[in-house]
């Protein structure tokens, strides 16, 4: 008898335990979208001399830009690259500088390239992000722009100049949060969505244990009552951890 309840609460404490780190450990969310691929045309070469710059709007507090680099050259042959944030446009004063990140050429067409900066940066404001290629980069950099005006908000520059009108980088912001510190966000926009996921597995949770309960002999229901309810509340993280991920985001 003794064995049977340290199986279940082992059993608990696992289950419990992947539950929580799945809410506790922070990973990137998405603030924006891309454009589709198939609007997306190189930008380039870009370089020391002819750097590129996207004005941009944050919508939430960010951490992390995504942009699609293209590295020229040879098969595994890498670049180093950085960004910088502005306020006030291309000539403003700079406010937060990300980390290096390397580039690699391979078969794909583009590779992504994540810039984190060392604090998360305010939305509601107007950013100018500017990318800095080092100057003796041996390599031709491209980066991935759309037309068609997909970010009325935005603007591509060049060289500090605006572009064609319309003409945009492709980005993403993204913000590094655990699932747990990213439910308020999502509850105020998609509170529905979550109260119906989060029934929904209190439902399939009910009936599992209804049709388990059926199966296991007289003797052990009463072990299994003990230990199926306890399963509960990792059910519920599952269920709005899934339809967080799948139905919301």
């Amino acid at each position: 008898m003794a064995r049977r309840y340290i199986v279940n609460a082992f059993a608990a404490v696992v289950v419990v335990g992947i539950w929580g780190a799945v809410m506790l450990i922070p990973v990137d969310w998405p603030l924006t979208t891309y454009q589709k691929e198939s609007a997306v045309f190189p930008l380039g070469p870009v370089s020391a001399d002819v750097q590129p710059g996207q004005i941009l709007t944050a919508a939430e507090p960010f951490d992390t830009l995504a942009a699609p680099v293209m590295v020229g050259g040879p098969l595994d042959s890498a670049v180093v690259l950085s960004t910088r944030l502005r306020l006030d446009g291309p000539h403003g004063s700079t406010v937060a500088e990300s980390a290096n990140t390397t580039v690699v050429s391979t078969h794909r067409r583009f590779e992504m390239a994540l810039f984190r900066f060392p604090d998360t940066l305010s939305a509601q404001r107007e950013y100018f992000v500017e990318f800095d290629i080092p100057r003796g980069t041996r390599w031709p950099v491209f980066l991935a722009a759309v037309g068609g005006d997909t970010n009325p908000e935005g603007q591509l520059f060049m060289r500090g100049e605006p572009t064609h009108e319309g003409q945009d980088l492709v980005y993403q912001l993204l913000r590094r949060q655990s699932v747990s510190a990213r439910l308020p966000a999502w509850w105020v926009d998609n509170p529905g969505a979550i109260a119906v996921g989060i029934g929904l597995l209190v439902f399939v949770h009910l009936t599992s244990f209804a049709a388990l309960h059926a199966l296991v002999p007289p003797a052990r229901r009463r072990l299994q009552t003990i230990f199926v309810p306890g399963l509960v509340p990792p059910v519920l993280l599952v269920g709005a951890y899934f339809v967080l991920l799948f139905a919301v985001l």
